[in-house]
């Protein structure tokens, strides 16, 4: 094998690859990277047996080959490298990388033994804008569970809805649910991808003009963008009926409320309160003023703004990180925020949008 490279391509590669590779692997052989040399392109993988990642990009190829390099060492020796172009060959079992005055020779291992990434049929096919794939993602990633004893629930669902494409996640305390219509789109879907595919997914699709192309069967996923491919297993298993559990009656009091003003009430009270984690945010509504308030063991904070309400008044509580997590992933001027009582769900959408619908169990509160 001999090709020559841009060194940022190179780097390029390396990093996506990366993504699919483990620092403590189940199998010595999957800490390599599979590297390719075909006709003018260099064609990179990593592979954990969960997450599959290929990675393309144009060279001038010498000599064809194939070969495993261990992961961490070159990716260290590509992103040390200073020239533009580098030059990598093969050389009895020491693989050569040149760049400028630096010669560097390590070992490069079989190939044999890598295993080859899982193959998608391309018959189910979905397209979206990176862009919204993106906020889809940032905006429900946060409520997936960490419990594996419910492993379904470690993913987030991906459903069709007539032209609308939706993504939920929930765990014990919290659900969120976000949908972009797709016009045209009359493919019928519903499986679910693990969390961990999505954080990685997520660092690796950055341009958001581009289209994203999701292939999926009944246990693999592949997602086509630029110059990669990225494959993963499927959670297996009925999802949560989710719907059953997004209140229907009439709410006893609705408040709206300016966004950006809420956000910092909320991380101005989580100052005092260990994160949100242990004093909760007591939320007191009255007439068209709401007052945040929490006790924490440093210190309490009382704050309080203009609001518009319907309904009956109420004092509720809540855990404050929750509510920051949804209140940050609403990029609209104010929130429609609804309550059903004291000791229920509340619902938080946009006021102007049905995009966004998150959903957020109370606290108890009697003690404070």
């Amino acid at each position: 094998m001999n090709f020559t490279c841009a060194r940022k391509k190179l780097q390029d590669a390396v990093n996506s690859v990366s993504k699919a590779i483990s620092s403590n692997p189940i199998m010595p052989v999957l800490g390599n990277i599979n590297i390719k040399a075909k006709d003018s392109q260099i064609i990179f993988r990593g592979y954990d047996l969960e997450i599959g990642i290929e990675h393309i990009e144009d060279a001038f190829v010498k000599k064809e080959g194939e070969i495993l390099v261990n992961a961490r060492l070159f990716s260290d020796i590509v992103r040390s490298l200073g020239e533009e172009e580098v030059e990598i060959f093969t050389e009895e079992s020491k693989l050569v990388i040149i760049s400028g005055n630096a010669v560097f020779n390590i070992r490069w291992l079989d190939p044999a033994a890598f295993p080859k990434l899982p193959y998608v049929e391309k018959d189910n096919k979905v397209t979206i804008k990176t862009e919204y794939l993106k906020n889809m993602i940032r905006n429900t990633l946060f409520s997936v569970s960490t419990n594996e004893q419910r492993l379904i629930l470690t993913g987030a669902l991906f459903e069709s809805e007539e032209n609308s494409f939706k993504m939920v996640t929930l765990d014990s305390f919290r659900m969120s649910i976000r949908k972009e219509y797709i016009l045209g789109n009359k493919e019928e879907f519903n499986f679910v991808i693990p969390g961990k595919t999505l954080n990685e997914l997520l660092k690796l699709i950055t341009n958001d003009d581009e289209d994203i192309r999701i292939y999926y069967e009944k246990t693999q996923v592949l997602f086509e963008f630029g110059n990669c491919k990225f494959i993963s297993k499927l959670l297996q298993g009925d999802y949560f009926n989710y719907k059953a559990i997004i209140p229907t009656k009439d709410f006893a009091t609705k408040i709206e409320i300016n966004v950006n003003e809420f956000r910092n009430i909320i991380e101005r009270n989580m100052l005092v309160s260990d994160d949100g984690r242990k004093a909760p945010l007591i939320l007191e509504i009255v007439e068209n003023m709401l007052t945040a308030n929490t006790q924490g063991e440093v210190g309490n904070v009382t704050e309080k703004c203009h609001i518009k309400k319907e309904g009956k008044d109420i004092r509720i509580g809540f855990n404050a990180r929750y509510l920051l997590d949804a209140i940050k992933s609403i990029d609209e001027e104010k929130v429609r925020i609804s309550f059903m009582g004291e000791t229920s769900a509340c619902i938080i959408t946009p006021l102007n949008s049905d995009e966004f619908l998150y959903l957020i169990l109370p606290v108890r509160i009697s003690a404070y």
